[in-house]
């Protein structure tokens, strides 16, 4: 059965189920309530003998793919994110590229009319109220639409990305490089509920959003506006805190959960919590360090194409006597863009690689995962046969 379906089992037989509550199973603590895994030593493989002798079952493999079959430090998670981009480029990079060139030449020209738009309603300057109507309604029915139609396939194709590369990350743990046909067989049944949970986290943002700046709006309508600033302010940071803070316990791993553990949306929002309890700084300061690091190489290949594109549109700007036109900006975003799918081609793929590790990680930590990689990195056959 693929991977990512109930009941069936991960890359090279390795199953990611959940452990079940209560009773002895494959992914309970041993008996004497020991931990599972390879936290002191190499991990015991399930089925060999123990005792003072060498086990004589299949030894346990170490690194049959980008990590150790073992729980990770930082510096193997990010090293293991970057060895998933020279494993299987095709998908990593390729896929990501190509799905970010698509959404880029889509959003490209309702890009362009919003940008337009804007910029010719700002230098209308001080013109009637039924001029200023006219414009915007202009506005609204000519590039708002358009717009908001390429931001929401934007989202759509993103989350696919991501969980596309997720589950590769997690078959090249054991060292399979997945071609794109075989991946998206694989995941192809739970896109839908990853959708589903990356819209609702937007939605309760948004519902909180709504509920934290709402007293400050309030208070500016009554003119009260140095009490309506503060308190604008204050509840912004503290809509910041609870968002952050919802997104790491419950969201963060649950996209990993939901595509290979076969569960629903609840279930994965549940199940991220439970293996972020107790490592919520961890798993907080990772994410936080990871964000830095794409934002610092997105914004090294993403400012030469800014810079270039101002100066191409300025050079529109003065052929065409200096009016901000629809060329200039698509010009000015067409270049944009193309920086955009560059940084893209890196950012998500490494984004996606530290989150399905870390997940991979907490499940080695916490149930022993590590044991059941080792049995099906030790099942599998040799390169030369695969």
């Amino acid at each position: 059965m693929n991977e990512g379906t109930a009941g069936g089992d991960g890359p090279g037989g390795a199953s990611w189920q959940q452990p079940h509550d209560g009773g002895q199973s494959q992914w309970s603590a041993p008996a004497g309530g020991g931990q599972h895994g390879t936290h002191g030593g190499p991990a015991h493989v399930p089925g060999a003998p123990t005792g003072a002798g060498p086990a004589w079952g299949v030894p346990p493999v170490a690194r049959p793919g980008i990590v150790p079959l073992r729980p990770l430090g930082l510096g193997e998670i990010y090293d293991g994110a970057f060895r998933a981009f020279r494993q299987n480029p095709r998908v990593m990079v390729g896929l990501s590229a190509i799905v970010v060139a698509i959404t880029t030449l889509v959003s490209l020209v309702p890009l362009a009319l919003l940008t337009s738009d804007l910029a010719q309603l700002g230098a209308a300057g001080d013109v009637s109220d039924e001029v200023a109507f006219a414009q915007m309604t202009t506005m609204a029915t000519r590039s708002l639409p358009g717009f908001l139609l390429a931001l929401v396939l934007q989202f759509v194709a993103i989350t696919v990305l991501n969980g596309l590369l997720i589950v590769a990350v997690s078959r090249a743990v054991l060292g399979d490089r997945v071609p794109l046909g075989e991946l998206w067989h694989t995941a192809r049944g739970r896109v839908w509920a990853l959708i589903g949970l990356s819209m609702l986290f937007t939605l309760v943002y948004l519902v909180l959003l709504l509920v934290a700046l709402g007293p400050g709006i309030a208070l500016l309508a009554l003119d009260r506006v140095g009490a309506g600033v503060a308190v604008l302010l204050l509840s912004s940071l503290a809509a910041l805190v609870v968002g952050v803070w919802a997104y790491v316990r419950w969201w963060s791993l649950a996209a990993p959960a939901l595509l290979l553990e076969g569960i629903g949306v609840g279930a994965s929002l549940s199940r991220s919590a439970r293996l972020v309890r107790g490592s919520f700084w961890r798993v907080l300061g990772v994410l936080l360090l990871t964000g830095v690091i794409v934002y610092a190489v997105v914004t090294a290949i993403s400012v030469p194409f800014q810079v270039l594109s101002l100066l191409l549109s300025g050079a529109v700007l003065v052929t065409s006597g200096g009016e901000t036109s629809f060329l200039s900006a698509l010009v000015q975003q067409a270049v944009i863009g193309a920086g955009t799918i560059l940084g893209s081609a890196v950012a998500y793929p490494f984004s996606a690689s530290v989150t399905a590790l870390l997940y991979i990680d907490l499940r080695m930590r916490r149930e022993g995962l590590d044991v059941e990689l080792h049995r099906a990195a030790a099942a599998r056959p040799g390169p030369e046969h695969r």
